[in-house]
C-alpha cells in the first residue's frame, strides 16, 4: 500500500471513529431496514447514553463563562470537518472536536464534559452533511458520545485526575488512562454497531479497522490536555494561540482531501478512457474473428439442421412408440377389467341362479343336493379369486407377511397333491410323486409354500387334457431343494415364456378362451418363492409338448431333519374341530344372513349360540348372562366392533377377560393388527368355512386363554 493510500485510510478511520460518525452498516440504512440485532444494539446504546446524560447533567454551573466557551469551541471544531472521498452511503467525515472534549474533562468535570461532547456530536451530524442523517443515526452518535465521555471521566477521576490541572507531572497517569478509555470505548461501540449489522465478527472489525488508529487518539488527546493546562495556569492568550494549529490541521486535511478528490476524478477519467480503448480493441478483434468464422458457422448451421432433422425423426418414432404403448396399456387395462368382471360374475351367477332354484324346489331332494353343491363350489371359486387379488395387492404394496418356522417340504407337497387330486381324477389325469425322504428342514411359511405347490399343480391339471399325466419330483441338490412339476399338456409358446410370471398375463386373453382365471397364479408363485430366497423358472418345447416348472429353495443346513415332528406326533396333536359342547358363544353381526350361518355352524358342533344385531345389544347381553366366547363383526352401524371390544376390555373383570375374535371382511394385514391392538384375540376374515370357524372357537374356549393369538 502507498503512503498516500495508507494516510487516506487513517483519515477515513479518524473521521469514522473519533467522532462517532460511522453508520452501523456498510451502507446507509433506515431504521426499518436494519436487521433485528442492529436495531437492538443501536437502541441499547441510545438508552444507555440517555441514562448517562440524565444522570450526569450538571445541576449548577460554577464557571458558566468557561462552560459556554468550551461548548462553543466544541461545536466550532465539530464544524471543522471534511467529507472524505468515499461512497456517500457511509457519510464518513473528519473533524477536530476531540481536543475540545478532553479540555472540557480536564478544566471542568465529567458532568459538563458529557453535555459538551453530546452537543458536539449533534453539530457534526447536522452541519454541512452530504445528505440528511437518519434520526436513529443521530441518536446513536449522541448516545455513543455520552457513554464514551462518561466512561472516560470515570477512569480519569478514579486515577486521581485533578480538575483544572497546572502540573503536567500529576496529570500524566490519569491522562493516559482517560485517552486509552476514550479510544477503546469509542471504537468498541462503533465496531459493535458494524458487527450487529453485518456478517463480520466484532474482534475482526476492531483489529482490522480500529486498532491502528490509537496513535491519532494519543496525539489529539495530548493536544487537548496541553491546551487545558495552559488555560488552568491563566495563560489565556497562549490557549487562544493553540486554536491556530488546530485550524491549520483542519485546513491541511481539507486541502489534502481536495487533492485526493482531484486525483480520484483524474484516475476515474483515465480508467474510463482505458476501458473505452480496450473495448474498442475488443470489438475490432471480435469483428475480425466473426468474419473469419463466418464460413465455420454456416457449416455448423448446416450440420445442426441435419442433426435436428435426425432428432425430429427420432422423437417422432418415440412418440409413436409411446402412443402405441399407451394404447396397449389401455387395452390391457380394459381387458383385465373385463376378465375380472367375467371371472367374478361367473360364480356369482351360478350362486344366484341355483339359490333361486333352491328356493323354488319343493320335494326334489336330488335338485336341492345339486344346488347346494354348486353354490358351495362357486362360492369357494369366487373366494379364491378374491384371495388371489388380495395376495397380489399385498405383494405390490410390500405387505406380504410370512409366518416362518421349520417345515417338511415332503408333507407340504403331499398336502397340495391331496387338494388337486379330485380335479385330476375328474379328467382321468395320472398324478405321480417322486420325492426324497431326507430333504432336511426348510425355514419358511408352510401355508404359503403349499400355496406355491397347489398353484403349480392346479395349472398343470387345468392345461393337461383328459388322459394326460402330471409328474411331481422333489429332490435335494447340495443345499437346494428342487420341486419340479411337469405335464403333458398344451405347452407354452416361445413368445409367451418371458412374460409367463407377469400378473394378469394369459396366453389366451380373448373372449373365446377355454380356461378361466385371472392370470395371477404364476405371478403369486414367483413372488412367494422369491420371498423365501428361492427362484422359479418355466420351460416348454413348444405348443402341444407340455411344460416344466422348476422351483429351487435353500435348505437350512444347520437344522437336522429329526427336528421336525414325526407323523405320529402330528396325529397326536389335538384336533381343531373338536366338539364345542358346553361352550356359550355370542355372535354379533348386523347382517342377518351372516349371523345365522355362523350360528348354524356352531350349533352343528353342539355349541350354545346367542346372537346380537348391534354392539349395544351385545354389550347388554354380556352383562346379563355368562358367555364363554365372543365373535363380533367390525363394520356395524352406530358402533363398530373396535369400539365394542374396547368397552368390553374396560368393563368389569368377568366381562373384560372374555376371549374374542373379530369376524370381518377387512382382511388386510393392517386390519388384523388393528383388531389385535383393539383387544381381540383372533382375526378371522370372511368368507369363513365351518372347519376354521369351529377350530377358532374351540381354541378360544380352552381354559386359560386370555392372551392375543
Amino acid at each position: 500500500m502507498s503512503a498516500r493510500a495508507a494516510f487516506l485510510r487513517e483519515l477515513i478511520g479518524i473521521g469514522r471513529r473519533a467522532e462517532g460518525d460511522e453508520v452501523p452498516s456498510s451502507t446507509r440504512r433506515t431504521w426499518l431496514t436494519l436487521p433485528l440485532s442492529g436495531q437492538i444494539y443501536v437502541a441499547a446504546v441510545v438508552v444507555v447514553g440517555a441514562l448517562s446524560l440524565a444522570t450526569l447533567v450538571p445541576r449548577t454551573y460554577p464557571e458558566p463563562s468557561l462552560f459556554v466557551m468550551l461548548l462553543v469551541f466544541a461545536c466550532l471544531t465539530s464544524t471543522w470537518k471534511v467529507n472524505l472521498p468515499i461512497p456517500v452511503e457511509n457519510g464518513s467525515t473528519l473533524s477536530v472536536s476531540y481536543a475540545a472534549n478532553i479540555m472540557s474533562l480536564l478544566l471542568l468535570d465529567v458532568d459538563h464534559a458529557v453535555v459538551i461532547a453530546v452537543a458536539g456530536a449533534w453539530m457534526q451530524c447536522h452541519y454541512k452533511a452530504k445528505q440528511p442523517y437518519p434520526r436513529h443515526r443521530t441518536a446513536f452518535s449522541m448516545g455513543m458520545a455520552s457513554v464514551t465521555m462518561a466512561a472516560t471521566g470515570f477512569v480519569y477521576e478514579s486515577l486521581g485526575g485533578p480538575t483544572a490541572p497546572t502540573d503536567l507531572s500529576s496529570l500524566a497517569r490519569p491522562l493516559v488512562g482517560a485517552i486509552a478509555t476514550y479510544f477503546f470505548v469509542n471504537t468498541s461501540l462503533v465496531a459493535g454497531a458494524i458487527a450487529s449489522s453485518t456478517s463480520r465478527t466484532f474482534v475482526r472489525i476492531w483489529r482490522e479497522d480500529f486498532q491502528w488508529s490509537g496513535t491519532s487518539f494519543i496525539v489529539a488527546g495530548s493536544a487537548g490536555a496541553l491546551a487545558a493546562v495552559v488555560l488552568a495556569r491563566g495563560q489565556h492568550w497562549k490557549a487562544v494561540l493553540l486554536v491556530t494549529p488546530v485550524y491549520l490541521t483542519y485546513r491541511t486535511y481539507e486541502l489534502f482531501v481536495g487533492r485526493l478528490e482531484d486525483q480520484r476524478r483524474h484516475t476515474e477519467l483515465m480508467q474510463q478512457l482505458h476501458e473505452e480503448t480496450v473495448a474498442a480493441l475488443g470489438q475490432a478483434r471480435e469483428a475480425e474473428q466473426a468474419l473469419a468464422a463466418e464460413k465455420e458457422r454456416l457449416a455448423a448451421a448446416l450440420a445442426d439442421m441435419t442433426r435436428l432433422e435426425a432428432r425430429q425423426a427420432e422423437l417422432l418414432q418415440r412418440e409413436q412408440a409411446a402412443r402405441a404403448s399407451s394404447e396397449t396399456a389401455n387395452r390391457l387395462k380394459d381387458q383385465f377389467l373385463a376378465v375380472v368382471s367375467h371371472e367374478l360374475r361367473t360364480p356369482l351367477n351360478a350362486i344366484l341362479g341355483w339359490a333361486h332354484m333352491l328356493r323354488r324346489a319343493t320335494g326334489d331332494d336330488a335338485l336341492r343336493e345339486r344346488a347346494s353343491r354348486i353354490i358351495f363350489d362357486s362360492a369357494k371359486r369366487q373366494a379364491q379369486l378374491i384371495e388371489d387379488l388380495l395376495d397380489v395387492s399385498r405383494i405390490a404394496s410390500g405387505k406380504l407377511r410370512l409366518d416362518r418356522h421349520f417345515v417338511d417340504l415332503n408333507t407340504v407337497v403331499q398336502d397340495a397333491i391331496q387338494v388337486v387330486q379330485p380335479a385330476a381324477d375328474a379328467k382321468d389325469i395320472k398324478l405321480t410323486l417322486t420325492c426324497e425322504r431326507s430333504l432336511g428342514a426348510f425355514y419358511g411359511d408352510g401355508t404359503r409354500l403349499q400355496q406355491v405347490a397347489w398353484n403349480l399343480l392346479s395349472n398343470a391339471v387345468k392345461f393337461t387334457p383328459e388322459g394326460g399325466a402330471v409328474h411331481v419330483r422333489l429332490a435335494r441338490k447340495c443345499n437346494i431343494a428342487e420341486l419340479v412339476v411337469s405335464d403333458t399338456g398344451e405347452g407354452i409358446s416361445e413368445g409367451f415364456l418371458p412374460s409367463m410370471f407377469d400378473a394378469f398375463r394369459q396366453a389366451d386373453g380373448s373372449s373365446t378362451r377355454v380356461h378361466p382365471g385371472l392370470g395371477l397364479g404364476l405371478s403369486i408363485v414367483k413372488s412367494l418363492v422369491e420371498a423365501h430366497g428361492g427362484s422359479v423358472r418355466a420351460h416348454s418345447e413348444g405348443l402341444g409338448r407340455g411344460a416344466v416348472f422348476t422351483v429351487r429353495l435353500p435348505i437350512a443346513v444347520t437344522m437336522a431333519s429329526d427336528a421336525l415332528p414325526t407323523a405320529a406326533e402330528r396325529d397326536a396333536e389335538p384336533s381343531e374341530t373338536a366338539s364345542l359342547e358346553g361352550l356359550s358363544v355370542l355372535v354379533v353381526d348386523d347382517d342377518v344372513e351372516s349371523r345365522e350361518i355362523v350360528a348354524t355352524h356352531l350349533q352343528e358342533s353342539r355349541a350354545e349360540v346367542v346372537t346380537a344385531g348391534s354392539a349395544a345389544e351385545a354389550f347388554e347381553l354380556l352383562h346379563r348372562r355368562r358367555i364363554d366366547v365372543l365373535l363380533a363383526d367390525i363394520a356395524m352401524p352406530v358402533e363398530d366392533g373396535y369400539s365394542l371390544i374396547r368397552r368390553i376390555r374396560a368393563s368389569r373383570p368377568d366381562v373384560a377377560t372374555i376371549p374374542a375374535a373379530a369376524v370381518t371382511a377387512f382382511a388386510a394385514d393392517d386390519d388384523r393388527g388393528r383388531a389385535l391392538r383393539a383387544g381381540f384375540h383372533l382375526h378371522l376374515s370372511k368368507p369363513l368355512d365351518a372347519h376354521t370357524l369351529v377350530a377358532a372357537v374351540a381354541k378360544l374356549g380352552k381354559s386359560g386363554v386370555r392372551a392375543s393369538v
